[in-house]
């Protein structure tokens, strides 16, 4: 299997930004200069698996997270994602969000 390091990079910049880091803090973190940085989001160059560690250890994600993200979601990876999504809402909207997901799952079992 080929890595896509546009997509990586894509992946890490995603995370990055929803930490709140900048490129420059997120390359202080990890020990990396920010061009490298910079280079790796863009998916110019490769990491090596130290790297990937640091930045997964940084971001609070987990290697498939940055390698596959949303192109292969797994319940760990999907759990992490709802959770972040529930902290933010209000409790109006998190009743609002349960009945959806009610709903939805109801249609999911008519369509069977």
């Amino acid at each position: 299997m080929m890595l896509n390091l546009k997509i990586i990079g894509k992946n890490i910049k995603k995370y990055r930004k929803n930490k709140g880091y900048t490129q420059a803090q997120l390359a202080e973190i990890i020990d990396i200069s920010t061009i490298h940085m910079s280079h790796l989001e863009t998916g110019s160059v490769s990491m090596s698996l130290e790297c990937l560690v640091k930045i997964c250890d940084a971001l609070s994600i987990t290697p498939d997270d940055l390698l596959l993200g949303e192109y292969n979601l797994n319940a760990v990876s999907t759990t992490k994602q709802l959770t972040a999504i529930l902290e933010k809402l209000t409790k109006d909207e998190k009743i609002l969000l349960i009945n959806f997901a009610e709903l939805l799952n109801k249609n999911k079992i008519n369509r069977n």
